[in-house]
């Protein structure tokens, strides 16, 4: 299944420095949902298993893909993104799809999908197979979406790899979140997946913010790549914990990298339920320039 999807960014998508990454999966997580129902001829609060369990299309796997020189603050107030987007289907309980900008670039998200029901709550989750929707729409996988696998490797190794420019490592920091209900809940009773964006965003804010990070650095960090898989969710009353990894280095005169690569656990439980990798990078301005070398003095 193919389809569209055109965006004139206004100031609910934006952020501190242009396109806001949650924002952006919002508005992603929306548009796969109406695929679904399109091509399912059932609304998505309708959808059930043969037990009659209200199924919800779970994202377990995001991957952002821009380039350095054109992160996600290269797009502003008032710009028109236009993708083109494409879903298919593994034995009608995963789903998996791209979007790619058409209209500039490059700028790619894959998003993959997995049907649950909340066995006990949210910290209870199981795969189920709906029972009312078509699938004729959606294009049949010959296998499992590999995001599964790159998930599984990535919790055993503690990130997602790729290529690491920031060569100097600031070290692991872990910040504790407790959830608002009235903030990060969705509809459905859960954890909204683009809501654990902003709490990776802040725990690497206080990383760096610890370390000495100009605040002219916090604001303008804007990612251009990242993966995150989602493993489980929480209660409304539960507390999060982050631990974030950083790395930072000059990818060139006027810009600096930086690395993440964050573990996110219930605290109720210590369950690993999202495990993420990020590169992002900044303006190298001269308070940048100046905190940088002042780290690699204090190294040497």
């Amino acid at each position: 299944m193919q389809s569209e999807l055109s965006l004139e960014l206004g100031m609910p998508h934006l952020g501190r420095h242009n396109l806001n990454e949650s924002a952006l999966f919002k508005i992603i997580g929306h548009d796969r949902w109406n695929m679904i129902e399109r091509a399912g001829n059932v609304r998505s609060a309708d959808i059930r298993d043969e037990e009659g369990n209200r199924l919800y299309a779970t994202f377990f796997f995001v991957e952002l893909a821009l380039a350095p020189d054109r992160p996600l603050s290269f797009y502003g107030e008032n710009q028109r993104l236009d993708f083109r987007s494409d879903l298919r289907h593994y034995e009608r309980v995963y789903l998996d799809g791209r979007y790619v900008l058409t209209n500039g670039g490059p700028f790619a998200i894959r998003a993959s999908n997995v049907f649950i029901y909340q066995m006990a709550g949210p910290s209870q989750l199981a795969m189920a197979a709906p029972a009312n929707m078509c699938f004729e729409k959606i294009p049949t996988l010959d296998f499992q979406p590999d995001s599964l696998d790159m998930c599984r490797a990535a919790k055993e190794a503690g990130g997602f790899g790729g290529d690491d420019p920031a060569k100097f490592a600031l070290g692991t920091r872990e910040v504790s979140y407790q959830l608002d209900p009235d903030r990060d809940m969705n509809g459905a009773g859960l954890v909204y997946f683009a809501n654990f964006i902003c709490f990776l965003d802040r725990a690497e804010r206080e990383a760096l913010s610890g370390l000495g990070a100009p605040e002219s650095l916090l604001d303008a960090r804007s990612t251009y790549w990242r993966r995150i898989g989602y493993f489980g969710n929480a209660k409304a009353s539960d507390r999060l914990r982050v631990s974030v990894t950083s790395g930072v280095g000059e990818l060139s005169p006027a810009t600096l990298a930086m690395s993440f690569d964050y573990r996110l656990q219930r605290c109720s439980d210590g369950k690993v339920i999202v495990v993420s990798s990020a590169r992002k990078v900044a303006p190298m301005n001269g308070d940048v320039w100046a905190w940088l070398k002042g780290l690699e003095e204090r190294e040497n």
